[in-house]
């Protein structure tokens, strides 16, 4: 998968981008970075949703497709919000909460559980709530990662793992770069080294690379 990238080249403290290239120190977090560089694309003084003007010390990051969804954090799907409509947004997508912002006060209640009801079923038959053409199956034993196994957060570990063990299946997908380097989902990756699970869904970034 291809980002969006600014077209000119950066070389900052924050982004370094060259030849539509995003490269990435191993100490730099990246989310941090792919949340800066979407704040530099889209702007950061105005929220999707409600068009208002935001100071920049308020303005927030939406995942339109949620984590909790499957959602990766990438350009293509984050977007400046304010904390309000953030807040009220919650674990929809954006399309669901366009569409309940624009139904009656008496409407919402039976929608909101029509999204719930759609969550679990997704859920049920392994599948995302994303763009079918982000996600592909890599072999566990290519992902590199530089995260140490021995100080992982045991309550996240276990969380990834109930959710597997629950439906089969993994809540989200680990990003990774053009060389296979884990940026993002790590637990995903240590819980199918644990359960010697050959392959899990990635969003393999094509033009990111960790240095």
């Amino acid at each position: 998968m291809i980002i969006t990238l600014p077209s000119q080249n950066l070389n900052t403290n924050d982004l370094n981008i060259k030849d539509g290239v995003l490269y990435l120190s191993q100490s730099q977090s990246y989310q941090n970075v792919i949340y800066r560089l979407t704040y530099f694309m889209k702007g950061r003084h105005y929220c999707y949703y409600c068009k208002k003007r935001i100071p920049r010390n308020e303005i927030t990051m939406d995942h339109m497709y949620p984590r909790s969804l499957g959602g990766p954090t990438i350009p293509e799907n984050l977007i400046p919000a304010c904390r309000d409509c953030n807040c009220r947004k919650s674990d929809m997508t954006h399309e669901q909460f366009r569409t309940l912002m624009s139904l009656d006060a008496s409407d919402r209640p039976s929608y909101i559980n029509k999204i719930h009801a759609l969550k679990e079923g997704y859920r049920k038959i392994g599948m995302f709530q994303i763009p079918s053409d982000w996600v592909t199956p890599v072999k566990v034993d290519r992902i590199h990662t530089n995260v140490d196994f021995a100080n992982i957060s045991n309550s996240k570990y276990e969380k990834v793992k109930h959710f597997y063990e629950t439906y089969g299946n993994f809540q989200y997908p680990i990003v990774i770069d053009r060389k296979e380097h884990s940026l993002d989902g790590f637990y995903v990756l240590f819980v199918a080294k644990s359960l010697d699970i050959q392959f899990i869904p990635a969003v393999v970034l094509d033009n990111v690379e960790m240095r």
